[in-house]
């Protein structure tokens, strides 16, 4: 009887140790869970955008939100091209780690993603409206998908800008002749292509040396953005014409990504903050975009600069190349048809419906 005694009591002290155990360790995963959501990530972003360009702006506000809305658990520091790794290369900087964030034109990233065309402005292209709607229909997920292959997470449009303005130039264009020989600054591998086609000489630049060569005569002419950022940046200290028309750039664009070491380190609900922050900063960019270029046409004519539309001919002609060089385009990648022709089928659709 003592013996059964004896061997209940050593069960129960057995039982108990285990329990004891068993809770300490649920104590502990409760402990490191909490810990987790509590960390504080820091990341560096370098913008695209130099000192007094407007985009640069989306970027600071965008840090701003997160870190209110994750209550300072992700910090994000923001730097203007140039700052931590040279301007133009920020899509390898993102790739490679040496940043957690950049903030640029998915144009930049054509020698990666041939389609990256397809996620920012080209000739005859989407709308700011229809791009955005788009993007949140099915672009999106084809661009994580696509740049998912590169390391790095698409997060999604950070500034978009209604149409830009066609060019700023110190020669008058009066006709596709005029076009011949420009020395055109343009901003992207497309762009360059197709004026190319149509006679000009590309030159690229990024945005902080544009200035400077204007003055110095190293370009004729330049594109850049919409009239209120490119007032800001002063290229009409430096040109005497402004040319208006949507054929060259119905929008612009300008997106986030974030290397994908550093994306899968946030827990999900930071993550969350983050794709929302961005897509609320477009907006609240966009809208700002349009009224500050309003308030931006009236001060370029008190400068003197003499404001035209681009002539109908160089249009057409710059159309007809755009078109003959996507469709060479398409032939040689199977990806970039695709996405071409969702274009083309998202644009029928909008139009359809007035959505311009």
């Amino acid at each position: 009887m003592k013996k059964q005694i004896l061997r209940m009591f050593v069960g129960v002290a057995v039982l108990l140790s285990m329990l004891a155990t068993s809770c300490g360790q649920g104590t502990d995963t409760a402990d490191s869970q909490e810990a987790a959501a509590r960390q504080v990530y820091r990341w560096r972003l370098q913008s695209w955008a130099p000192a007094g360009d407007a985009t640069y702006e989306a970027a600071q506000a965008l840090a701003e939100k997160i870190s209110r809305a994750s209550d300072g658990q992700l910090v994000i520091t923001t730097h203007t091209a140039g700052s931590i790794i040279p301007g133009g290369s920020e899509f390898d900087a993102v790739m490679d780690g040496s940043v957690e964030a950049v903030h640029g034109p998915p144009s930049w990233t054509i020698g990666y993603v041939p389609a990256a065309v397809f996620f920012t402005q080209y000739p005859g292209g989407l709308t700011a409206n229809q791009m955005e709607t788009w993007m949140n229909y099915e672009g999106i997920e084809l661009a994580q998908e696509i740049y998912g292959r590169f390391g790095t997470h698409f997060v999604g449009i950070l500034t978009l800008s209604p149409a830009e303005v066609w060019a700023h130039s110190n020669r008058r264009l009066t006709s596709v002749d005029d076009i011949r020989g420009l020395k055109f600054r343009l901003g992207s591998t497309a762009l360059n292509e197709v004026f190319s086609r149509m006679g000009a000489t590309p030159v690229f630049l990024p945005g902080g040396e544009i200035y400077e060569a204007a003055q110095r005569g190293v370009i004729d002419a330049l594109e850049y953005i919409t009239p209120s950022i490119d007032w800001g940046m002063g290229f009409h200290e430096v040109t005497d014409y402004m040319y208006l028309g949507p054929s060259r750039a119905p929008l612009d664009v300008q997106a986030l990504w974030v290397n994908e070491d550093a994306w899968n380190e946030l827990p999900e609900h930071l993550q969350e903050i983050v794709s929302l922050a961005t897509h609320q900063a477009s907006r609240e960019y966009y809208a700002r975009t349009l009224s500050r270029d309003a308030e931006a046409m009236p001060l370029f004519e008190e400068a003197g600069q003499v404001i035209e539309f681009v002539p109908e001919d160089i249009v057409e002609l710059l159309n007809e190349k755009a078109i003959e060089y996507f469709t060479e385009e398409s032939a040689k990648d199977e990806e970039y048809a695709r996405i071409y022709q969702l274009h083309r089928d998202w644009q029928a659709i909008a139009e359809d419906f007035n959505v311009y």
